[in-house]
């Protein structure tokens, strides 16, 4: 009898052990999921932010959300502090603007309406653009994206500088 109550509690320790690793594991996966979703998410706004820039010209960057200059638009401003928005021309001729609005990343051409870039399960919390447009234009985008929630919550910050590629006539 008392072999098998001790039997039956290692068995029992073996049971909670496994099962114990059995759900670490199980969070560990649903966490990369979230980090890995977030990556994507993050990059492939950045990504399309910076193609954009890169053959654009007249860089402006605003001081707050609502500093957009006029369309068309064709002034510069620079903003070596930091600002969270950002307008320019695109190689079409296009005027762009960028910026984050409800914790999202968005982007709107000419007069139309912003369209998010990012998915709504990505807060973003920070988005900011340094424009330097001497001696060669170039722009630096940090961003930081939030998902998941609890023991799954992934952070990401991101940051990228990006010159512009346009042959100066």
């Amino acid at each position: 009898m008392l072999e098998m109550i001790v039997s039956m509690g290692v068995f029992a320790i073996a049971v909670l052990i496994g099962v114990g690793s059995l759900l670490a594991l199980t969070n560990a996966q649903k966490k990369a999921l979230v980090l890995q979703s977030t990556q994507d998410n993050l990059r492939f706004a950045l990504e399309t932010i910076a193609r954009d820039i890169r053959t654009g010209d007249f860089y402006y960057c605003g001081s707050n959300i609502s500093d957009v200059p006029p369309i068309p638009h064709n002034s510069l401003k620079d903003c070596s502090t930091g600002g969270p928005s950002f307008t320019f021309n695109n190689v079409a001729g296009s005027t762009i603007t960028y910026q984050s609005q409800n914790n999202r990343i968005q982007k709107k051409e000419g007069n139309g309406d912003f369209q998010p870039l990012t998915s709504p399960d990505i807060t973003i919390e920070y988005l900011t653009f340094y424009v330097i447009s001497n001696p060669h234009p170039r722009v630096t985008i940090v961003a930081k994206g939030v998902s998941g929630s609890g023991s799954t919550r992934s952070e990401l910050n991101l940051q990228t500088t990006v010159s512009q590629r346009k042959i100066q006539r």
